[in-house]
């Protein structure tokens, strides 16, 4: 598979007010039998898009666990019943009924042919609906993404090249992303394809030369036919697989208010109301408890915007700011009432987490929970400083200058003693370092000759090493640390004297 550079532009910014990393990411294009592997300016990068699982289900249990549940015959009459219902309620055309069901005989079909891997993957996206009209969830709204979804599944798997993990892959005359999970094949990614809508607008916006209103109305446009009537006031863009625990299909509050944000966006720049009023269809979710919705009690007693509807016990950080950056947005963009109470229901809350992100010397992912690692730590800084241009309060513009100290400030380490020592008894090398780092203690003779030289990793804060002298001499101890956080590498040191006695009597 060929790699083929689609534009010079390998790191452009979405937007002045968009977070995430700012860098070009790469798609596999396919086009009919061909796929060739791009970078493409838009597409937002694996850092910028990943999921993290709140649970422990790996996607090969959770993609077996699916066809325990799902025979064949019964799945099979299940979606037939789901098809022939909505056409009789006149919720579906004749066309659609006809176009969803050759589609899903079609996959079975080329689910016959497949072996190994590829028959997994292509597997579990045809269980999938089949378990959704099993539980009488394969409604008319919910049809077109899971039909989409399976038929390019079907158009993936029999002879094009395998993907890695994560990987996202478009369809020539689409402007949809989907993104490669092991297990559970090609999933329509909503924040991902959200994200390239902000970076079309962005580079239309700013009067880039990758600026295609064309290609941002058609991504907007798809998405808004695959919206899906989840609760009683509001549409939602789903995820269809097993996730962290979550049954599909469940939705992202960082996702939706994405979206939100980008149909406001591109309803300015357009001049089309019709993005607008598909937005306001979506403030709902905000509204409306999990499961179904994302809004729920914080940590800190205040309101809360989930990132998964099936975890409302998991606070993410980053995820919860972004919510509020895409409400934000849209209620200043097209002067909407409702999305400005939204954030100001929730903005309290989120001015309460965030110093609860702050260990000292690097973030938290999520509240009272695991820490960030290097892309998730620079997501969040980015997130508060997009929150601190918008001038929405200065404990974001702390917490941002704060969390840009973590990773360019260098360690600092100090030499806590002690001064003075006896030959023949051990001796607690004592230090104090500013940062999680890899810490080296040398001792030295007089002559240079090392007496003692340890290496290990500490975190911030105070630490240690045991030291035996084998007798009376004035040895220079140094300290150096080497920050592991950033991949910087960034050093410091310190060196200090020890008087060692000789042994009383």
């Amino acid at each position: 598979m060929g790699y083929v550079r689609r534009t010079a532009l390998l790191a452009v910014a979405i937007t002045a007010v968009a977070a995430g990393p700012a860098h070009a990411g790469q798609v596999i294009e396919v086009d009919g039998d061909h796929a060739q592997r791009v970078f493409e300016p838009a597409v937002p990068t694996r850092a910028e898009a990943e999921l993290v699982a709140p649970g422990t289900h790996s996607a090969g249990a959770t993609a077996s666990s699916v066809r325990a549940r799902v025979s064949t015959t019964s799945g099979r009459r299940a979606v037939y019943a789901a098809l022939r219902k909505e056409l009789r309620r006149k919720h579906i055309t004749k066309a659609s009924y006809r176009r969803w069901r050759r589609t899903y005989v079609r996959s079975v079909r080329t689910l016959r042919r497949l072996s190994g891997a590829r028959a997994t993957q292509l597997r579990y996206v045809l269980t999938s609906v089949e378990s959704l009209a099993l539980r009488r969830r394969l409604g008319a709204t919910r049809m077109p993404a899971a039909f989409l979804q399976l038929e390019r599944n079907r158009q993936y798997w029999p002879r094009l090249p395998y993907p890695a993990s994560r990987d996202a892959v478009s369809f020539k005359g689409s402007q949809l992303v989907f993104v490669y999970f092991p297990g559970e094949g090609l999933q329509l990614h909503p924040l991902s394809t959200f994200k390239k809508a902000n970076a079309l607008h962005g580079f239309c916006e700013r009067g880039e030369p990758d600026c295609d209103e064309a290609a941002l109305r058609r991504i907007l446009d798809e998405m808004t036919a695959l919206a899906v009537k989840r609760g009683r006031n509001f549409i939602a863009w789903e995820y269809q697989f097993y996730f962290g625990g979550g049954t599909p299909p469940w939705m992202s509050g960082m996702a939706q208010a994405t979206g939100i944000q980008a149909l406001g966006r591109a309803s300015k720049l357009l001049n089309e109301p019709k993005y607008a009023e598909t937005a306001r269809h979506a403030l709902g979710a905000f509204e409306t408890a999990p499961p179904t919705g994302v809004r729920t009690t914080g940590p800190r007693g205040g309101v809360h915007y989930l990132q998964y509807s099936f975890a409302p016990g998991l606070y993410i950080f980053n995820a919860f700011l972004q919510s509020l950056i895409g409400l934000y947005d849209f209620g200043h963009i097209v002067g909407d009432p409702e999305a400005h109470r939204l954030f100001e229901d929730a903005e309290p809350e989120a001015r309460a987490e965030v110093p609860y992100s702050d260990v000292g010397d690097w973030s938290l992912y999520n509240y009272a929970g695991h820490e960030s690692d290097r892309d998730y730590h620079e997501l969040l800084r980015e997130f508060l400083q997009s929150m601190c241009t918008r001038r929405l309060g200065k404990v974001y513009c702390d917490y941002a200058k704060k969390y840009r100290g973590y990773q360019v400030d260098p360690p600092v380490v100090k030499y806590e003693g002690p001064a003075l020592g006896t030959e023949d008894e051990p001796v607690s090398l004592r230090f104090n370092v500013s940062k999680l780092s890899a810490v080296e203690v040398t001792v030295t003779r007089p002559d240079g000759k090392v007496v003692f030289d340890r290496l290990a990793t500490f975190r911030r804060g105070n630490g240690s090493f045991s030291w035996t002298p084998r007798g009376p001499s004035t040895f220079r101890v140094r300290v150096a640390a080497k920050e592991l956080r950033t991949g910087l590498g960034k050093r410091d040191s310190v060196t200090a004297e020890i008087e060692v006695e000789n042994r009383p009597g």
